[in-house]
């Protein structure tokens, strides 16, 4: 592999700055496609990188202009900017856009609001961000579902799911006859391998076969709540406030707490006896009990002239109540400095049911915290740090529990013993690995997802350690950020065996040549799935002779076949 004088004889590269997990997984990706590309990297584990003519390294800091130059920047096709830090991300392509203003820069970022304004107001052509965009594959990994993906166009909310063919049996059905809602679009077809893109309605189905489907996504919420039912559900607000509570005295130093309760049975005691020898109501009983302990008295009552055994009672009743006041003190003072008043709350969690428990609340534990509420799951966040970066946002929608997620009295206090499902989404692979092992160990019916950033370690964990699923930020991502650098317009990438599936949104300009082509604006492997009318709310099916205006938006799809099944990312 060159490292000191890249190849870019050819024009119509893409040029990868920074060698980010998505950045490995974007140049693995587009070396398989057959695309070329140049690296630009100060360092770089050159193994982890695809071999091949297609995928040259140019050695340097991408801030420099002599370095994007010498990558062939005014020649090239495109640029990802893959790297953590947003501000550098936003400045290497300013930087690049002045070198090359024909260049497609597709730039990471992590907050999408900033996004797009920067899409409006600064020349980037696609702003994306690996949490949002792996959020929906976690999930749907997590509720054990088919959706792959989703995104919006328009106001409209699509999923991509993929469903597997069961045993069919005569006659023999056909993509078409298979599908039982119309509002369905199949994108392809995988048999083993082999994926057809775009399948006929009267191709031929066999078991085993996959379907790649697009859809529009169902507020669904309120149907998942109801599917839970009242037992698997989580508890109401307060009754997991009173289980809280609960816990929390229960953690409660056993001598402290059987002082309270003795304290608490002299003063009900005192209650009876001042009411019967002193003939008060049992109001001004528990009032002169009061005053009595609180040394606020004696204004109104006293007992100057009660019997001398009421007498000694009473200088009984003020000795403890010295001790009463310290043990209320000492309670409270624990529950506002050893728990915080506002974790009260989290201790209800031991008692849930049928919740999913979410350990690590960086930018894709938040985004999955969101996007499960969204499909209305009970869920309760794991995070190690108080002040993390996410966890105020995150107490808005649930409960967080601190602590550390690897241990098995953290994992208690989110409810272990009742979740449904685990997922963890920490920045450490073996912080992840020893979640997922501390849960099997404790609960073996409880699903596990893992993020892991090594492939092959993902790979080896999935076959011999029986966790459900084991995914990557940057695997779920990079097709996107590669389909965004070839083709502009994408919203959503998709990874198949046999290359990278594309789902793209286009809207219409004025063509004065000819104002109302059936197919416009498709270059080659592209199609059109769905059409919206300009003045029409929603997308439709749209028929080969259907004349599309100015205006109008399609959604369509491209296929990107693999070149090579060599160095697979």
């Amino acid at each position: 592999m060159a490292t000191a004088a890249p190849d870019i004889s050819r024009s119509g590269h893409v040029i990868i700055a920074g060698l980010s997990h998505v950045g490995y997984r974007c140049a693995g990706l587009l070396a398989q496609l057959g695309e070329p590309v140049v690296v630009i990297a100060r360092e770089f584990d050159e193994w982890r990188l695809p071999a091949g003519r297609c995928c040259t390294v140019c050695p340097g800091d991408v801030h420099d202009e002599a370095v994007l130059r010498r990558a062939g920047i005014e020649r090239a096709r495109a640029l990802i900017v893959a790297g953590d830090d947003d501000v550098a991300n936003v400045s290497i392509c300013l930087g690049a856009r002045r070198l090359n203003p024909r260049l497609v820069l597709v730039a990471r970022l992590f907050d999408q609001a900033l996004a797009a304004h920067l899409e409006q107001a600064v020349p980037i052509n696609r702003v994306l961000s690996t949490s949002a965009l792996a959020a929906p594959a976690f999930a749907a990994a997590t509720l054990g579902g088919a959706v792959r993906g989703s995104f919006a166009v328009g106001g409209t909310q699509f999923r991509v799911e993929e469903r597997l063919v069961g045993d069919l049996h005569a006659p023999v059905q056909t993509v078409g006859q298979y599908l039982a809602s119309a509002t369905l679009v199949v994108l392809a077809l995988q048999r083993g391998t082999v994926v057809t893109p775009s399948p006929a309605a009267s191709t031929p189905l066999l078991a085993g076969d996959r379907l790649v489907l697009l859809g529009l996504a169902p507020d669904d919420s309120a149907a998942r709540a109801a599917s839970r039912g009242p037992g698997r559900s989580a508890l109401p607000r307060f009754m997991a406030m009173a289980l809280g509570l609960r816990e929390w005295w229960r953690e409660i130093h056993f001598a402290l707490r059987l002082t309270a309760v003795l304290l608490l049975a002299v003063t009900l005691l005192s209650v009876i006896v001042f009411q019967s020898a002193l003939g008060l109501s049992s109001v001004d009983a528990l009032y002169f009990v009061v005053t009595t302990i609180t040394t606020t008295g004696y204004g109104d009552f006293s007992l100057r002239a009660a019997s001398t055994a009421m007498k000694l009672y009473g200088a009984f009743l003020m000795l403890c109540g010295a001790a009463i006041v310290a043990t209320v003190f000492s309670i409270f003072t624990d529950l506002l400095l050893r728990t915080r008043l506002r974790d009260v709350l989290i201790h209800g969690c031991v008692r849930y049911r049928g919740h999913i428990i979410v350990a690590g609340l960086g930018s894709i534990g938040v985004r999955l915290v969101r996007e499960l509420v969204q499909h209305g799951e009970a869920v309760v966040a794991i995070e190690q740090r108080a002040d993390g970066e996410f966890v105020d946002a995150a107490r808005h929608l649930v409960p967080v529990v601190l602590g550390h997620a690897r241990t098995v009295e953290t994992l208690r206090k989110a409810g272990l013993a009742g979740a449904k499902a685990i997922v963890a989404v920490t920045d450490d692979d073996l912080v992840n690995l020893s979640i997922g092992l501390a849960t099997k160990a404790v609960h073996p019916s409880c699903r596990v997802v893992l993020r892991i950033f090594d492939s092959k370690l993902a790979d080896d964990m999935h076959q011999s350690l029986g966790v459900n699923s084991v995914l990557s930020v940057s695997g779920a991502a990079a097709p996107t950020f590669v389909g965004a650098a070839l083709c502009p317009d994408v919203v959503q990438g998709l990874l198949l065996p046999a290359g990278v599936l594309l789902v793209f949104a286009r809207t219409l300009l004025a063509d004065s040549a000819d104002p109302g082509r059936s197919l416009p604006y498709l270059g080659p492997g592209e199609s059109v799935l769905l059409a919206k009318r300009a003045a029409a709310p929603t997308y439709g099916a749209v028929a080969a002779n259907d004349a599309l205006r100015a205006g109008d938006g399609i959604l369509g799809l491209r296929w990107c076949p693999f070149v090579s099944r060599q160095d697979a990312p």
